[in-house]
């Protein structure tokens, strides 16, 4: 049998609704979610058995901080990811006359290593990261993104229409400065495009043509 693929397993993985293993407490102003990493364990281990994990050396640093590695994989896919170690306020923990990281401290930095590192990798409670919540969020499709990158420059391009609709209405003003003036009919079809609401071929092509024409009448 053929190692899954990273999107076979963020397929299968991101789905599951993680609310039921969900725990929560408010640190400061926030509320942070997560799942504890014997049940995070429990799931991986429901789905794809043959998993492994590697905890890192843990680094210590020249402020007195320490950070901790895991990896995890299945197969032939694998993430690693690397993390402070906290106290419960999570803010680092620095070595100094008054605190040090202890075997307590190191072990729970390695199993919150373990639970991030598991939904990188499997889209597992990645939703927990992002908005808090155990439900899987709706997946972003490419025509989705598209879509939402032309309905952005679709807004941008029709309030440049109508900034040139306005220069070109100025034209019919008895003291507009340049003898010739723009057509009523083009100033008509612009209004039209604008009011419409596209598409967006259409607006930018009124946009070129009746900036065309402003530029012309400058000009003579």
């Amino acid at each position: 049998m053929s190692s899954p693929t990273h999107k076979d397993i963020w397929k299968s993985m991101s789905a599951i609704d993680v609310s039921e293993w969900t725990q929560s407490r408010a640190v400061g102003r926030q509320t942070l979610s997560w799942i504890p990493w014997s049940d995070c364990m429990a799931i991986l281990q429901s789905h794809y058995p043959d998993f492994e994990y590697e905890f890192y050396p843990i680094t210590l640093y020249p402020d007195g901080s320490a950070e901790v590695g895991c990896k995890v994989s299945i197969g032939e896919v694998s993430r690693v990811v690397y993390l402070p170690v906290m106290d419960h306020k999570f803010n680092a923990i620095v070595a100094g006359p008054d605190s040090s990281p202890s075997s307590r401290d190191l072990s729970d930095a390695r199993w919150r290593g373990f639970v991030k590192c598991t939904s990188i990798l499997t889209g597992l409670g990645f939703n927990l990261f992002r908005a808090g919540e155990g439900k899987p969020a709706e997946p972003i499709v490419r025509d989705e993104v598209k879509a939402r990158r032309e309905k952005k420059t679709l807004a941008t391009k029709l309030t440049q229409l109508s900034e040139v609709l306005t220069e070109c209405e100025l034209t019919r003003d008895p003291d507009y400065p340049y003898g010739r003036k723009v057509r009523v009919k083009d100033i008509k079809l612009g209004k039209q495009v604008l009011n419409a609401g596209g598409p967006l071929l259409r607006v930018n092509k009124a946009i070129a043509f009746l900036t065309k024409e402003l530029n012309e009448i400058k000009e003579s």
